[in-house]
């Protein structure tokens, strides 16, 4: 039988815990009902708190640990959730109170137990330094903010979950879904977790966050033209727009503005326009029945082939398949 270990602490979203709870509880009956043979728990799951104390979500729903901290690196597998944070102060402040755990999740690591997280999970991996030069996933919505605290790990936001030997990291909220089915099947066999994804009705196909990817934005700098210009593609769509009226709008060169922009979004400004534009599409194919000519028309391009490839490219759907999916 699998011990999983799930982190609780303040501020923690209690779909975090349960959710993951009930994923391998359905799987030990699974495994019951369509073995040949009877056959005990394949997992059992346990709550981890930092003083060993109940903790209480902000909706008053109470955890009580079921195992101490200092025992976390018997456990086969680690389970750190995302927290629901309202501000950016709200992020840093639950970041500084993940640290408490880093020397567990370090002496955890060291012992051969699988450590995995998702949502803002994944900074208190970073922060203990299990993903120092290697790769990671994030919630898409903090790429920026997670590249800035963490230059030296490698993004892929192309993939839902993200392995490095026995460090695993996944994408937004329910991320877990796909998580736990993945370790159900490196714990056992495809056939169970096949069955467990039937039963959840869950799609094995969810392999990604672009799909649901968008652009941030102004927000998460603070370099005024660069935001002033970011807001003044937003208007302009439609246009044929090119880096010298970019530079011309923020009065920088064009050199300057491409360091800026990149340093502040994390992206090229010819990068962030095309983000730009596809998510103005996805607007589209999922709230009107546009055709794709004129869709292509209203977001500034006039090739139809090269836009139906570049939001290919961005979302891992066709226009087409986005709109079934999403519209």
């Amino acid at each position: 039988m699998k011990t999983i270990a799930i982190l609780i602490f303040e501020g923690i979203m209690p779909s975090g815990v349960v959710g993951p709870t009930d994923i391998f509880n359905i799987a030990n009956s699974i495994s019951k009902h369509f073995g040949r043979t009877s056959m005990g728990d394949l997992f059992e799951v346990k709550f981890v708190s930092l003083d060993d104390s109940e903790v209480t979500t902000p909706n008053h729903i109470t955890f009580k640990p079921t195992m101490k901290l200092n025992e976390i690196e018997q456990a086969d597998l680690v389970l750190v959730g995302g927290h629901h944070y309202t501000d950016e102060q709200g992020l840093l402040d639950h970041l500084k109170h993940m640290t408490n755990f880093t020397p567990y999740l370090q002496r955890a690591h060291a012992s051969g137990t699988t450590i995995c997280s998702f949502c803002t999970g994944s900074f208190a991996l970073a922060q203990a330094g299990l993903l120092d030069h290697s790769k990671a996933t994030v919630s898409w919505w903090l790429t920026q903010k997670f590249s800035q605290f963490f230059p030296s790990v490698e993004l892929i936001m192309d993939k839902l979950i993200v392995k490095n030997n026995n460090v695993w990291t996944s994408g937004a909220t329910t991320a877990y879904t796909s998580l736990c089915v993945e370790l159900v099947e490196k714990y056992t066999n495809h056939q169970l977790a096949s069955q467990l994804s039937r039963v959840l009705l869950l799609d094995n196909n969810r392999m990604s966050q672009l799909p649901y990817m968008r652009a941030q934005g102004a927000l998460g700098h603070n370099d005024k033209a660069i935001a002033s210009c970011q807001y003044w593609l937003q208007e302009r769509l439609s246009q044929s727009i090119t880096i010298k009226a970019m530079s011309d709008q923020c009065a920088l060169s064009e050199r300057t503005l491409i360091r800026r922009f990149k340093a502040a979004t994390g992206v090229t400004p010819l990068s962030y326009l095309q983000q730009l534009r596809v998510d103005a599409a996805k607007q589209l194919l999922e709230n009107t029945n546009l055709t794709l000519e004129n869709i292509v028309t209203q977001v500034g391009y006039d090739d139809v082939s090269a836009f139906r490839r570049l939001f290919t490219k961005l979302t891992q759907l066709t226009p087409r398949a986005y709109r079934s999916s999403f519209g």
